[in-house]
């Protein structure tokens, strides 16, 4: 019998990470993700002056690159996972790479949020292709069962039950550090 070769097609859920702030921890701001509903845009590293949110179509399994300690100053194990197709509904894109130069002279300003830099000749090269960035202009409102909340251990999972009495306003909760543990054979 012949064997087929199936391609797996790019993640179905879009994910955004959080990190600690000046007064909170990743954790705390996942929280307050949670009870508005909303992830807020930003312009760090955002082009144009306007927000954005920023998402990975990463698969979840895949996250472990980017979530790797050494990564921690940009990424922290604790977001939201939005269903792509409600994502995509509410305007999210897929990101435009483009070296700076050529984005200035092809995009408005209002349209260089969709914009992120790639510089391969550079020294040293700027590549985040590997990121799979989609962004959405502005805020990114959910309804509790369009997402499932990311954190990095099951004391996590217990920490967001127990902060919203049990019934925390998503889909589940889903403890991914335990995805990339190492496994004892």
């Amino acid at each position: 019998m012949k064997r087929v070769s199936v391609k797996i097609p790019a993640a179905a859920m879009l994910t955004h990470f959080t990190r600690a702030s000046k007064t909170a921890s990743a954790l705390d701001n996942l929280i307050a993700i949670l009870k508005c509903g909303t992830i807020r845009g930003g312009r760090r590293m955002v082009g144009g002056g306007r927000a954005a949110v920023c998402l990975f179509d990463v698969p979840i399994a895949e996250l472990g690159a980017l979530l790797d300690r050494r990564n921690r100053r940009r990424y922290e194990p604790f977001g939201i996972a939005i269903d792509k197709r409600y994502a995509f509904k509410t305007g999210a894109r897929p990101v435009i790479y483009l070296p700076a130069i050529e984005a200035r002279q092809i995009l408005d300003e209002e349209e260089r949020w969709r914009v992120v830099t790639i510089d391969l000749n550079g020294a040293p090269p700027i590549d985040w292709t590997f990121e799979r960035e989609w962004r959405l202009a502005g805020d990114l409102v959910f309804e509790p069962n369009e997402a499932a909340a990311l954190v990095e251990s099951w004391k996590d999972v217990d920490e967001i039950f127990d902060r919203f009495d049990g019934r925390p306003p998503c889909a589940g909760v889903i403890p991914i550090g335990e995805i990339f543990a190492p496994r004892n054979a």
